[in-house]
Protein backbone atom coordinates (compact mmCIF):
# COMPACT_ATOMS: atom_id res chain seq x y z
CA UNK A 1 0.00 0.00 0.00
CA UNK A 2 1.14 3.55 -0.63
CA UNK A 3 -0.48 6.93 -0.11
CA UNK A 4 0.19 10.67 0.03
CA UNK A 5 -0.97 13.22 2.64
CA UNK A 6 -1.38 16.98 2.05
CA UNK A 7 -3.64 19.73 3.38
CA UNK A 8 -4.55 23.42 3.10
CA UNK A 9 -4.84 23.77 -0.67
CA UNK A 10 -7.54 26.47 -0.23
CA UNK A 11 -9.16 26.10 -3.65
CA UNK A 12 -11.00 29.37 -4.34
CA UNK A 13 -8.42 31.57 -2.63
CA UNK A 14 -6.64 33.79 -5.15
CA UNK A 15 -3.33 33.00 -3.43
CA UNK A 16 -3.58 29.23 -4.03
CA UNK A 17 -0.48 27.91 -5.84
CA UNK A 18 -1.97 24.65 -7.14
CA UNK A 19 -4.84 26.20 -9.13
CA UNK A 20 -4.95 29.85 -10.21
CA UNK A 21 -7.98 32.16 -10.05
CA UNK A 22 -8.38 31.93 -13.83
CA UNK A 23 -8.76 28.14 -13.54
CA UNK A 24 -5.32 27.07 -14.69
CA UNK A 25 -2.85 24.70 -13.03
CA UNK A 26 -0.79 26.71 -10.54
CA UNK A 27 3.00 27.18 -10.30
CA UNK A 28 3.51 24.57 -7.55
CA UNK A 29 1.55 21.74 -9.16
CA UNK A 30 4.51 20.18 -10.97
CA UNK A 31 6.47 19.95 -7.71
CA UNK A 32 3.46 18.33 -6.06
CA UNK A 33 3.11 15.87 -8.95
CA UNK A 34 6.80 14.94 -8.93
CA UNK A 35 6.86 14.35 -5.17
CA UNK A 36 3.50 12.57 -4.91
CA UNK A 37 4.33 10.14 -7.69
CA UNK A 38 1.64 8.07 -9.37
CA UNK A 39 -0.48 4.98 -8.74
CA UNK A 40 -0.93 5.75 -5.06
CA UNK A 41 -3.75 3.86 -3.43
CA UNK A 42 -4.96 7.07 -1.77
CA UNK A 43 -4.43 10.80 -1.73
CA UNK A 44 -5.38 11.89 1.81
CA UNK A 45 -6.59 15.50 2.01
CA UNK A 46 -6.44 16.86 5.55
CA UNK A 47 -8.76 19.87 5.52
CA UNK A 48 -9.08 23.36 4.05
CA UNK A 49 -9.15 21.87 0.57
CA UNK A 50 -12.09 23.97 -0.62
CA UNK A 51 -12.16 27.47 0.86
CA UNK A 52 -15.84 28.18 1.45
CA UNK A 53 -15.00 30.75 4.11
CA UNK A 54 -13.80 33.31 1.55
CA UNK A 55 -14.98 32.02 -1.84
CA UNK A 56 -18.47 31.40 -3.17
CA UNK A 57 -19.37 27.78 -3.69
CA UNK A 58 -19.22 28.03 -7.48
CA UNK A 59 -15.69 29.48 -7.50
CA UNK A 60 -14.31 27.00 -4.96
CA UNK A 61 -15.76 24.01 -6.84
CA UNK A 62 -14.52 25.25 -10.22
CA UNK A 63 -10.98 25.65 -8.90
CA UNK A 64 -11.08 22.25 -7.21
CA UNK A 65 -12.35 20.60 -10.39
CA UNK A 66 -9.22 21.76 -12.25
CA UNK A 67 -7.02 20.09 -9.63
CA UNK A 68 -8.98 16.83 -9.41
CA UNK A 69 -9.18 16.51 -13.21
CA UNK A 70 -5.41 16.97 -13.42
CA UNK A 71 -4.51 14.44 -10.72
CA UNK A 72 -6.80 11.96 -12.43
CA UNK A 73 -5.02 12.59 -15.72
CA UNK A 74 -1.66 12.15 -13.99
CA UNK A 75 -2.75 8.95 -12.16
CA UNK A 76 -1.73 10.40 -8.79
CA UNK A 77 -4.12 8.20 -6.77
CA UNK A 78 -6.81 5.60 -7.22
CA UNK A 79 -9.09 7.13 -4.55
CA UNK A 80 -9.34 10.27 -2.42
CA UNK A 81 -9.77 10.31 1.36
CA UNK A 82 -11.14 13.67 2.50
CA UNK A 83 -10.99 14.96 6.09
CA UNK A 84 -12.63 18.39 6.29
CA UNK A 85 -11.10 21.34 8.15
CA UNK A 86 -12.53 24.68 9.26
CA UNK A 87 -12.56 26.44 5.87
CA UNK A 88 -14.40 23.48 4.30
CA UNK A 89 -16.38 22.18 7.29
CA UNK A 90 -19.49 22.37 5.12
CA UNK A 91 -18.22 19.38 3.10
CA UNK A 92 -18.81 17.16 6.13
CA UNK A 93 -22.23 18.75 6.78
CA UNK A 94 -23.24 18.21 3.13
CA UNK A 95 -22.14 14.57 3.25
CA UNK A 96 -24.17 13.97 6.40
CA UNK A 97 -27.18 15.77 4.94
CA UNK A 98 -26.97 13.58 1.85
CA UNK A 99 -26.52 10.38 3.87
CA UNK A 100 -29.03 11.07 6.64
CA UNK A 101 -31.69 13.18 4.94
CA UNK A 102 -31.67 13.27 1.13
CA UNK A 103 -30.85 9.61 0.46
CA UNK A 104 -33.37 8.48 3.08
CA UNK A 105 -36.19 10.62 1.71
CA UNK A 106 -35.44 9.48 -1.85
CA UNK A 107 -35.93 5.91 -0.65
CA UNK A 108 -39.19 6.79 1.07
CA UNK A 109 -37.72 6.70 4.58
CA UNK A 110 -37.49 9.31 7.29
CA UNK A 111 -34.17 11.06 8.07
CA UNK A 112 -31.71 9.58 10.53
CA UNK A 113 -29.43 11.35 13.04
CA UNK A 114 -26.21 12.86 11.68
CA UNK A 115 -22.93 11.12 12.40
CA UNK A 116 -20.89 14.00 13.81
CA UNK A 117 -17.72 11.94 13.75
CA UNK A 118 -16.68 9.05 11.54
CA UNK A 119 -13.11 7.85 11.92
CA UNK A 120 -11.13 6.73 8.92
CA UNK A 121 -8.60 3.93 9.45
CA UNK A 122 -5.80 2.46 7.36
CA UNK A 123 -4.57 -0.82 8.81
CA UNK A 124 -1.32 -1.87 7.16
CA UNK A 125 -0.12 -4.33 9.81
CA UNK A 126 1.28 -7.43 8.17
CA UNK A 127 -0.57 -9.84 10.46
CA UNK A 128 -3.88 -7.97 10.53
CA UNK A 129 -7.15 -9.63 9.58
CA UNK A 130 -8.63 -6.21 8.77
CA UNK A 131 -5.84 -4.97 6.53
CA UNK A 132 -6.76 -2.06 4.27
CA UNK A 133 -8.96 1.02 4.43
CA UNK A 134 -11.94 1.18 6.81
CA UNK A 135 -14.59 3.81 7.49
CA UNK A 136 -15.99 3.37 10.97
CA UNK A 137 -19.80 3.19 11.32
CA UNK A 138 -20.05 2.71 7.54
CA UNK A 139 -21.12 -0.45 5.76
CA UNK A 140 -18.80 -1.24 2.81
CA UNK A 141 -20.16 -2.20 -0.58
CA UNK A 142 -19.36 -5.83 -1.29
CA UNK A 143 -19.68 -5.62 -5.07
CA UNK A 144 -16.86 -7.12 -7.18
CA UNK A 145 -14.97 -4.44 -9.08
CA UNK A 146 -16.56 -1.61 -7.09
CA UNK A 147 -14.93 0.49 -4.37
CA UNK A 148 -15.75 -0.25 -0.73
CA UNK A 149 -17.19 3.21 -0.17
CA UNK A 150 -17.89 6.29 -2.29
CA UNK A 151 -21.10 7.08 -4.12
CA UNK A 152 -21.52 10.54 -2.59
CA UNK A 153 -21.99 13.83 -4.41
CA UNK A 154 -18.34 14.83 -4.87
CA UNK A 155 -17.55 11.73 -6.96
CA UNK A 156 -19.08 13.59 -9.90
CA UNK A 157 -16.82 16.67 -9.77
CA UNK A 158 -14.61 15.13 -12.47
CA UNK A 159 -15.68 14.17 -15.98
CA UNK A 160 -15.02 10.51 -15.21
CA UNK A 161 -15.96 9.50 -11.69
CA UNK A 162 -13.46 9.95 -8.86
CA UNK A 163 -13.98 7.97 -5.66
CA UNK A 164 -14.10 10.23 -2.59
CA UNK A 165 -14.17 8.78 0.92
CA UNK A 166 -15.03 11.06 3.85
CA UNK A 167 -13.92 10.91 7.47
CA UNK A 168 -14.13 13.52 10.22
CA UNK A 169 -12.30 14.77 12.18
CA UNK A 170 -9.79 11.95 12.76
CA UNK A 171 -7.94 9.43 10.63
CA UNK A 172 -5.84 6.65 12.14
CA UNK A 173 -2.97 4.92 10.34
CA UNK A 174 -1.68 1.72 11.94
CA UNK A 175 1.46 -0.01 10.68
CA UNK A 176 3.96 -2.55 12.02
CA UNK A 177 6.15 0.40 13.07
CA UNK A 178 3.70 2.90 14.63
CA UNK A 179 0.23 4.35 14.94
CA UNK A 180 -0.37 7.86 13.55
CA UNK A 181 -3.28 10.24 14.18
CA UNK A 182 -4.11 12.50 11.21
CA UNK A 183 -6.43 15.49 11.75
CA UNK A 184 -6.77 19.01 10.37
CA UNK A 185 -5.99 20.67 13.70
CA UNK A 186 -8.52 23.51 13.98
CA UNK A 187 -9.81 22.17 17.30
CA UNK A 188 -6.43 23.18 18.75
CA UNK A 189 -7.27 26.86 18.27
CA UNK A 190 -9.60 28.68 20.72
CA UNK A 191 -12.24 29.87 18.23
CA UNK A 192 -13.03 26.42 16.85
CA UNK A 193 -13.19 24.69 20.23
CA UNK A 194 -14.49 27.41 22.52
CA UNK A 195 -18.23 26.58 22.54
CA UNK A 196 -17.62 23.05 23.76
CA UNK A 197 -15.06 24.13 26.34
CA UNK A 198 -17.30 26.84 27.78
CA UNK A 199 -20.39 24.61 27.77
CA UNK A 200 -18.70 21.85 29.75
CA UNK A 201 -17.65 24.40 32.37
CA UNK A 202 -20.93 26.30 32.85
CA UNK A 203 -23.66 23.78 31.94
CA UNK A 204 -22.07 20.52 33.05
CA UNK A 205 -25.01 19.34 35.18
CA UNK A 206 -27.44 19.84 32.27
CA UNK A 207 -25.19 18.42 29.57
CA UNK A 208 -25.16 15.07 31.36
CA UNK A 209 -21.98 13.89 29.67
CA UNK A 210 -18.86 12.43 31.18
CA UNK A 211 -15.54 12.78 29.44
CA UNK A 212 -15.90 14.65 26.17
CA UNK A 213 -15.24 12.39 23.22
CA UNK A 214 -14.64 13.44 19.62
CA UNK A 215 -18.34 13.22 18.72
CA UNK A 216 -19.31 15.53 21.60
CA UNK A 217 -16.52 17.95 20.71
CA UNK A 218 -17.61 18.20 17.07
CA UNK A 219 -21.30 18.47 17.87
CA UNK A 220 -20.97 21.18 20.53
CA UNK A 221 -18.67 23.30 18.36
CA UNK A 222 -20.83 22.92 15.24
CA UNK A 223 -22.44 26.42 15.34
CA UNK A 224 -19.24 28.49 15.26
CA UNK A 225 -17.64 26.17 12.70
CA UNK A 226 -20.67 26.51 10.45
CA UNK A 227 -20.79 30.29 10.85
CA UNK A 228 -17.12 30.79 10.05
CA UNK A 229 -17.13 28.37 7.11
CA UNK A 230 -20.26 29.13 5.11
CA UNK A 231 -22.04 31.78 7.17
CA UNK A 232 -19.33 34.25 6.19
CA UNK A 233 -18.05 32.75 2.96
CA UNK A 234 -21.46 32.78 1.29
CA UNK A 235 -22.56 36.23 2.53
CA UNK A 236 -22.17 37.99 -0.82
CA UNK A 237 -20.88 41.56 -0.57
CA UNK A 238 -20.51 41.17 3.19
CA UNK A 239 -17.93 38.41 2.65
CA UNK A 240 -15.54 40.90 1.04
CA UNK A 241 -15.98 43.30 3.95
CA UNK A 242 -15.28 40.59 6.52
CA UNK A 243 -12.20 39.47 4.58
CA UNK A 244 -10.90 43.03 4.51
CA UNK A 245 -11.42 43.35 8.27
CA UNK A 246 -9.51 40.10 8.76
CA UNK A 247 -6.62 41.33 6.63
CA UNK A 248 -6.55 44.70 8.43
CA UNK A 249 -6.47 42.99 11.82
CA UNK A 250 -3.64 40.68 10.74
CA UNK A 251 -1.65 43.69 9.50
CA UNK A 252 -2.28 45.68 12.69
CA UNK A 253 -4.41 48.32 10.94
CA UNK A 254 -7.48 48.96 13.11
CA UNK A 255 -8.71 52.14 11.43
CA UNK A 256 -11.50 50.42 9.48
CA UNK A 257 -12.58 48.42 12.54
CA UNK A 258 -12.65 51.58 14.68
CA UNK A 259 -14.75 53.34 12.05
CA UNK A 260 -17.27 50.48 12.02
CA UNK A 261 -17.41 50.34 15.82
CA UNK A 262 -18.05 54.10 15.98
CA UNK A 263 -20.95 53.72 13.57
CA UNK A 264 -22.26 50.71 15.51
CA UNK A 265 -22.15 52.70 18.73
CA UNK A 266 -24.12 55.53 17.12
CA UNK A 267 -26.75 53.12 15.79
CA UNK A 268 -27.19 51.51 19.22
CA UNK A 269 -27.34 54.93 20.84
CA UNK A 270 -30.01 56.07 18.37
CA UNK A 271 -32.11 53.00 19.11
CA UNK A 272 -32.14 53.50 22.88
CA UNK A 273 -34.90 55.62 24.39
CA UNK A 274 -34.03 55.97 28.07
CA UNK A 275 -33.86 58.77 30.57
CA UNK A 276 -30.71 60.83 30.96
CA UNK A 277 -29.18 58.55 33.64
CA UNK A 278 -29.67 55.40 31.61
CA UNK A 279 -28.33 57.22 28.56
CA UNK A 280 -25.10 57.94 30.46
CA UNK A 281 -24.85 54.31 31.53
CA UNK A 282 -25.53 52.99 28.01
CA UNK A 283 -23.03 55.42 26.48
CA UNK A 284 -20.40 54.29 28.98
CA UNK A 285 -21.07 50.63 28.23
CA UNK A 286 -20.82 51.22 24.48
CA UNK A 287 -17.58 53.18 24.88
CA UNK A 288 -16.08 50.53 27.18
CA UNK A 289 -17.14 47.71 24.84
CA UNK A 290 -15.48 49.43 21.86
CA UNK A 291 -12.26 49.90 23.83
CA UNK A 292 -12.24 46.28 24.95
CA UNK A 293 -12.91 44.99 21.43
CA UNK A 294 -10.10 47.07 19.93
CA UNK A 295 -7.76 46.01 22.73
CA UNK A 296 -8.62 42.34 22.19
CA UNK A 297 -8.05 42.58 18.43
CA UNK A 298 -4.67 44.22 18.98
CA UNK A 299 -3.63 41.29 21.18
CA UNK A 300 -4.75 38.57 18.76
CA UNK A 301 -1.83 36.37 17.78
CA UNK A 302 -1.76 34.75 14.38
CA UNK A 303 -2.09 31.00 14.19
CA UNK A 304 -1.22 30.68 10.52
CA UNK A 305 2.55 30.73 9.85
CA UNK A 306 3.27 30.83 13.58
CA UNK A 307 6.20 28.70 14.78
CA UNK A 308 5.33 29.53 18.39
CA UNK A 309 1.67 28.45 18.26
CA UNK A 310 2.19 24.79 19.08
CA UNK A 311 4.44 25.62 22.04
CA UNK A 312 1.92 27.83 23.86
CA UNK A 313 0.73 26.49 27.20
CA UNK A 314 -2.99 26.80 26.37
CA UNK A 315 -2.49 25.12 22.98
CA UNK A 316 -0.64 22.21 24.61
CA UNK A 317 -3.50 21.85 27.09
CA UNK A 318 -6.07 21.92 24.28
CA UNK A 319 -4.02 19.41 22.32
CA UNK A 320 -4.03 17.18 25.40
CA UNK A 321 -7.83 17.37 25.62
CA UNK A 322 -8.15 16.59 21.92
CA UNK A 323 -5.79 13.63 22.24
CA UNK A 324 -7.70 12.34 25.25
CA UNK A 325 -10.95 12.57 23.26
CA UNK A 326 -9.25 10.69 20.44
CA UNK A 327 -8.25 7.91 22.84
CA UNK A 328 -11.90 7.62 23.88
CA UNK A 329 -12.84 7.27 20.21
CA UNK A 330 -10.15 4.62 19.69
CA UNK A 331 -11.39 2.72 22.75
CA UNK A 332 -14.96 2.81 21.40
CA UNK A 333 -13.84 1.61 17.95
CA UNK A 334 -11.80 -1.21 19.45
CA UNK A 335 -14.67 -2.36 21.69
CA UNK A 336 -17.13 -2.43 18.78
CA UNK A 337 -14.89 -3.81 16.03
CA UNK A 338 -11.96 -5.61 17.64
CA UNK A 339 -9.53 -3.63 15.45
CA UNK A 340 -7.12 -3.20 18.37
CA UNK A 341 -5.86 0.22 17.27
CA UNK A 342 -3.01 1.23 19.61
CA UNK A 343 -2.58 4.74 21.02
CA UNK A 344 -0.92 6.94 18.37
CA UNK A 345 2.41 8.54 19.29
CA UNK A 346 2.75 10.65 16.18
CA UNK A 347 0.26 13.25 14.94
CA UNK A 348 0.10 14.79 11.46
CA UNK A 349 -1.98 17.95 11.27
CA UNK A 350 -2.32 21.10 9.13
CA UNK A 351 -4.15 24.37 9.78
CA UNK A 352 -1.12 26.48 10.81
CA UNK A 353 0.64 26.36 7.40
CA UNK A 354 3.89 25.84 9.31
CA UNK A 355 5.58 22.67 7.98
CA UNK A 356 7.11 20.15 10.39
CA UNK A 357 8.79 17.28 8.46
CA UNK A 358 8.60 13.61 9.38
CA UNK A 359 12.34 13.45 10.06
CA UNK A 360 12.61 16.86 11.72
CA UNK A 361 15.65 16.62 14.05
CA UNK A 362 13.85 18.58 16.77
CA UNK A 363 10.08 18.26 16.28
CA UNK A 364 7.58 19.63 18.80
CA UNK A 365 6.63 17.07 21.44
CA UNK A 366 3.81 16.94 23.95
CA UNK A 367 3.39 14.95 27.14
CA UNK A 368 0.60 12.43 26.90
CA UNK A 369 -2.53 12.78 29.02
CA UNK A 370 -1.68 9.55 30.80
CA UNK A 371 0.82 9.79 33.64
CA UNK A 372 1.18 6.02 33.43
CA UNK A 373 3.12 6.32 30.18
CA UNK A 374 6.49 8.07 29.83
CA UNK A 375 6.09 8.50 26.07
CA UNK A 376 5.54 11.83 24.37
CA UNK A 377 3.57 12.75 21.26
CA UNK A 378 5.62 13.82 18.24
CA UNK A 379 3.95 16.47 16.08
CA UNK A 380 4.24 16.92 12.31
CA UNK A 381 2.59 19.50 10.05
CA UNK A 382 1.62 19.50 6.38
CA UNK A 383 2.18 23.23 5.83
CA UNK A 384 0.04 24.80 3.11
CA UNK A 385 -0.18 25.80 -0.53
CA UNK A 386 -0.81 29.56 -0.29
CA UNK A 387 1.31 32.57 -1.11
CA UNK A 388 1.27 35.56 1.20
CA UNK A 389 2.72 38.87 0.05
CA UNK A 390 4.36 37.05 -2.89
CA UNK A 391 6.02 34.54 -0.56
CA UNK A 392 5.14 30.84 -0.68
CA UNK A 393 4.30 29.60 2.81
CA UNK A 394 5.80 26.13 2.32
CA UNK A 395 4.13 22.72 2.05
CA UNK A 396 5.14 19.34 3.42
CA UNK A 397 4.08 16.27 1.43
CA UNK A 398 3.91 13.13 3.57
CA UNK A 399 4.25 9.79 1.81
CA UNK A 400 3.97 6.20 2.91
CA UNK A 401 4.55 2.79 1.45
CA UNK A 402 4.47 -0.56 3.15
CA UNK A 403 8.17 -1.24 2.63
CA UNK A 404 9.77 2.14 3.42
CA UNK A 405 7.23 3.46 5.91
CA UNK A 406 6.62 7.21 6.34
CA UNK A 407 8.69 10.07 4.95
CA UNK A 408 8.03 13.66 3.93
CA UNK A 409 9.28 16.13 1.36
CA UNK A 410 9.41 19.92 1.65
CA UNK A 411 8.04 22.16 -1.11
CA UNK A 412 9.51 25.67 -0.81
Amino acid sequence: MKFVIISDTHFGDKDCTLVTSDLAIGPKYEEFKKTAGDQNDFLILVGDIFDFSIARYEKAYRCAKVFFEQIKKDNIAKEIIYIAGNHDADIWHIIQHQRSVINKLIRGKLPEPFEHSVAGIIDDRSNSRTKGFILDKTTPQNIPGMPKYGGMFLDKITSTETIFNFAYPNFYIVTDREAVLVTHGHYLEPYWATLGEIATKIAYEDLKIGEVDIKDMVEMNFPLNQLACTGIGQAGALTDVVRQIQKDAKNGDLSRIKKYLDRLGKEIDDMTDYGWLKEIIVDYIIKKAKEDILDSIEKIERTRYSKEFIYKKEVKERFGRFYNSSLLEIGDINSRTGLNIPAPWRIIFGHTHQPIPWNDPNPPKLDTVSSASPRRLTLHNTGGWLEEKDRFCGAEIFTYDSIKGFSSFSIK
